[in-house]
């Protein structure tokens, strides 16, 4: 699946540097005049184990998809969403009952997520997480890898 994920990516034209981010990986931010988000994305090792694992393991009677929600600094930021209802049918396998959506542009110049960050010290997660609004967006059916631990014995 993530061959697939790459080869649909580069021939898109997307990077093909992704950073992976998990539901315990994003953070609300205040909407201004979009939603937006932090995420502070796994180490490529990490997050890759995580995919392969939930690919692996989760109920295969539910579609999975492998989403692109927004590009930040060069780096393709993605999700595996474990409920496909915001999924664009981009590519779907149906063999793999699993979606694949690159459609990170709703008119082809403006990402879907615009003014998202990346944060990487403890602090600032820290105080965006205690501060962050509730609000109902796509990045609430990300993976969670809290579940993954509790119902697969998932060892990160």
């Amino acid at each position: 699946m993530l061959t697939v994920w790459i080869d649909l990516l580069t021939s898109r034209s997307l990077p093909t540097d992704v950073r992976w981010v998990f539901y315990e990986d994003k953070c609300r931010l205040p909407i201004q005049t979009e939603v937006r988000f932090a995420f502070r994305p796994r180490p490529h090792a990490a997050a890759e184990a995580i995919l392969r694992y939930s690919c692996r393991h989760l109920d295969p009677r539910h579609p999975i998809a492998f989403v692109a929600y927004t590009i930040i600094d060069g780096a393709l930021i993605a999700g595996l969403q474990g409920d496909v209802f915001t999924a664009e049918e981009d590519v779907y396998r149906k063999d793999w009952k699993v979606y694949f959506d690159t459609t990170v542009f709703f008119d082809g110049s403006k990402p879907k997520m615009p003014g998202c960050e990346l944060v990487s010290d403890d602090a600032t997660w820290q105080r965006l997480m205690r501060e962050q609004p509730h609000y109902l967006t796509e990045l609430d059916y990300l993976v969670s890898v809290d579940a993954l631990v509790r119902q697969y014995g998932f060892q990160p």
